[in-house]
């Protein structure tokens, strides 16, 4: 019951830290709403979120584990404060600094959760477990946000965020750094090597995803399709996209991994083909479904490779940094080429970029898993270990 409580306080956090982009599109239709702030201008105000989880990731990742409380008490506090200052105010610089500062609390909370897998042994089944609780409920309240009524103002988009600040308070402040048994060896670090081909996947993957999500719109506009229905689709393919996750939070052996991944790969590749190159209601709800299955199936076992090899969850806060990165990045360019490349051409263009994440997965985890094949059998020699099974 234990495992099942942190899983689910784990999941509570995770959807808290990362909601605000979760439902950033809706972030940026309530901002429109006050006077004087344009889409341009309401884009570049909710990109102020992104910065404070960005500085955070830099600055502070390493403060959970020093004073968890502290961190958790704080980063709570700075969540419902800038929701409710996104609320109240109206002038651009005010409202930016609302949002940045719901952005440092939301990587504050992001860390807490760091902090308390660094060093977990098939942290792939956590990140799975974590990525199915927090994305049930960031897609229930993003179908549920999408379902209001337009009424009057900017709506109640930020009152409901910081309710939902409030509500999980009690798991984060639950949360504390995870502490190895004796039998549990501190973890020596990547290679530089790995780490950074699995920051380029990490970078490639979050930024197609993202400019996939990004053009969505486009597309729902050469399928005829209205824009409640649409905002429909995408939101019930989030919530059902999670169920990727499903996969690592039952890996049971490492030898599982690299097939699972390529794998998700293989479903977003396929998906993103039926999606850009089939016009009409169901190749846009089943291709959405399948981009985001493929891509909760392959990435808690990339972040889990970090997280095995991270002492104190700061080594995974900068993987956030660089996967915020990877998706602004995205965001930034798909719209350009979409319209001028038309979406075969950028439908292929994204295959072609799982097609180089896929390649450098085969390699960075075929090197991980020898390395940890030669290592189980110098312990086994040594006589610490048995000589059969299979271990992470």
């Amino acid at each position: 019951m234990s495992a099942l409580r942190r899983a689910f306080g784990l999941g509570a956090t995770f959807a808290a830290a990362l909601n605000g982009t979760m439902v950033m599109p809706l972030v940026v239709m309530a901002l429109t709403r006050v006077g004087g702030v344009d889409e341009a201008t309401a884009t570049a105000i909710a990109a102020a979120e992104l910065a404070g989880i960005a500085i955070y990731g830099l600055l502070l990742s390493g403060a959970a584990r020093r004073a968890r409380r502290r961190t958790a008490g704080l980063g709570l506090l700075a969540l419902c404060g800038g929701e409710l200052a996104s609320h109240a105010f109206s002038g651009i610089a005010a409202l930016s600094l609302a949002r940045l500062l719901a952005g440092l609390g939301e990587g504050a909370l992001f860390s807490l959760i760091c902090a308390n897998v660094a060093g977990e042994a098939q942290a792939e089944r956590i990140w799975g477990q974590v990525n199915l609780v927090g994305g049930l409920v960031m897609g229930l309240l993003l179908y549920g946000l999408s379902q209001l009524p337009v009424g009057a103002g900017r709506g109640p988009i930020f009152l409901v965020l910081a309710l939902m600040g409030v509500l999980v308070a009690p798991a984060a402040l639950r949360l504390a750094p995870r502490v190895r048994t004796a039998a549990e060896s501190v973890p020596v670090g990547l290679p530089s090597a790995d780490k950074w081909l699995l920051w380029f996947i990490v970078t490639l993957a979050y930024g197609v995803q993202a400019g996939q999500w990004a053009v969505s719109g486009y597309l729902a506009e050469q399928s005829h399709l209205p824009v409640d229905r649409a905002g429909e689709y995408l939101a019930l393919s989030s919530i059902l996209g999670f169920a990727g996750a499903v996969a690592p939070s039952l890996a049971r052996r490492a030898s599982q991994r690299l097939g699972f991944v390529l794998l998700g790969f293989a479903v977003m590749a396929v998906s993103m083909l039926v999606f850009f190159n089939w016009l009409g209601d169901a190749p846009f709800f089943l291709g959405q479904v399948g981009v985001n299955v493929g891509f909760y199936m392959l990435t808690p076992f990339i972040v889990g490779l970090l997280t095995e090899n991270d002492g104190d969850g700061s080594l995974v806060m900068r993987t956030l940094v660089i996967a915020l990165f990877g998706s602004a990045f995205g965001t930034a360019v798909a719209g350009a080429v979409f319209t001028q490349a038309g979406p075969g051409t950028f439908s292929a263009l994204c295959v072609g970029l799982i097609a180089l994440c896929a390649v450098a997965a085969v390699r960075v985890m075929t090197r991980i898993q020898r390395r940890g094949a030669a290592a189980r059998v110098d312990i086994s020699s040594a006589g610490l270990i048995p000589s059969t099974g299979d271990h992470p």
